[in-house]
């Protein structure tokens, strides 16, 4: 029986897709057979990671990506990858090599580690992971169709460049971020918003956070806000 061929994966390129109705990241991959034979097909599991670990940090950045690893000096512990999506394509049939795109949904929900590491960086380039599984069709030496596993050793790495992701950030959600609150929180939230007859939520959500915060305790960006929506008192 003909082995399982052996395939190699890169990671070509990442490119913003222009007509999705959510944000998206095109992963460009290159998939290739190592000794250039046929490929019926290929049922491919793809996962990306975000390797945290391969990038410095700046005393800011450390402040922001404390609600993701703790405090810095915990990070020699608590510094690990973060899971960012599962993503399942078909790849159809090719002889040596191919190229294939996989579409890297682009989420805003702060509760989500992945979208809180991406919004507390600046700048600079997000290292990532992807490692690949599924079934590979291909034909044997006498035409007979076979399939074979793709185990989790093949991997590719990138960079993501952070300007890439927050442009398209802005371009669907402008200055908006999402946080997840459940029914009895967001109904108290709203009844609260109803009672103070707040026009909007953000209101709602900076009266509490200034009746919370120390007097003095206010960062630069909190006491602008205050000043915006007028609380200042």
């Amino acid at each position: 029986m003909s082995p399982t061929p052996d395939l190699a994966l890169d990671l070509l390129g990442i490119e913003p897709e222009r007509f999705a109705a959510t944000p998206t990241l095109n992963l460009r991959v290159g998939l290739r057979r190592a000794d250039g034979g046929p490929v019926q097909c290929v049922l491919l599991t793809t996962v990306v990671s975000i390797a945290a670990a391969r990038r410095g940090y700046e005393d800011e950045d450390q402040d922001r990506l404390a609600g993701v690893f703790g405090p810095p000096e915990l990070w020699d512990r608590s510094l690990h990858g973060l899971t960012w999506a599962r993503i399942t394509a078909t790849v159809p049939a090719f002889r040596g090599s191919t190229e294939l795109t996989l579409g890297l949904p682009c989420g805003h929900d702060m509760q989500v580690a992945a979208d809180q590491y991406l919004n507390a960086l600046r700048d600079g380039d997000v290292p990532i992971d992807l490692s690949f599984s599924g079934t590979v069709f291909y034909p044997d030496e006498a035409g007979a169709l076979r399939t074979g596993q793709i185990s989790w050793q093949y991997e590719a790495t990138g960079e993501l460049p952070i300007g890439l992701w927050r442009d398209l950030m802005d371009r669907y959600y402008g200055s908006a971020r999402w946080l997840r609150l459940d029914e009895d929180r967001f109904d108290r939230l709203a009844a609260y918003r109803a009672r103070r007859a707040h026009p909007s939520f953000d209101d709602a959500v900076d009266e509490l956070l200034l009746l919370a915060e120390p007097p003095g305790g206010l960062s630069a960006a909190s006491a602008q806000g205050r000043e915006r929506r007028g609380w200042t008192r």
